[in-house]
């Protein structure tokens, strides 16, 4: 009968706290986004990366705020498209956006 009691509170607070969170994040996950920048440069990622690894510079054009990733598809054709407006479409995620493609 003694263990009983921290049993239940556990498994309510269990019901209580963890259920709400997995909720929040099954129907938050996965919501696409796009958002239009200007990729203002592109470098070579260095030595500690792979070849084809390519840095992006963007910026946005309302905010002026420069953002960067890695990126590793298409290097030849990225290069060219320099200060040029690129719609960048992604996934949100627990932790923050992941881009999925770049639209020129």
């Amino acid at each position: 009968m003694y263990p009983l009691p921290p049993l239940l509170i556990y498994g309510i607070l269990y019901i209580f706290i963890s259920d709400p969170i997995k909720l929040w994040a099954y129907y938050t996950q996965g919501d696409y986004w796009y958002k239009e920048y200007i990729l203002t440069d592109v470098q070579e990622c260095g030595t500690e990366y792979e070849d084809s690894c390519t840095r992006l510079y963007f910026k946005d054009p309302k905010t002026n705020k420069i953002h960067d990733f890695r990126w590793y598809d298409d290097k030849s054709t990225i290069m060219n498209n320099k200060n040029d407006y690129v719609y960048i479409v992604g996934e949100a995620s627990l932790f923050g956006y992941i881009v999925r493609d770049l639209e020129r």
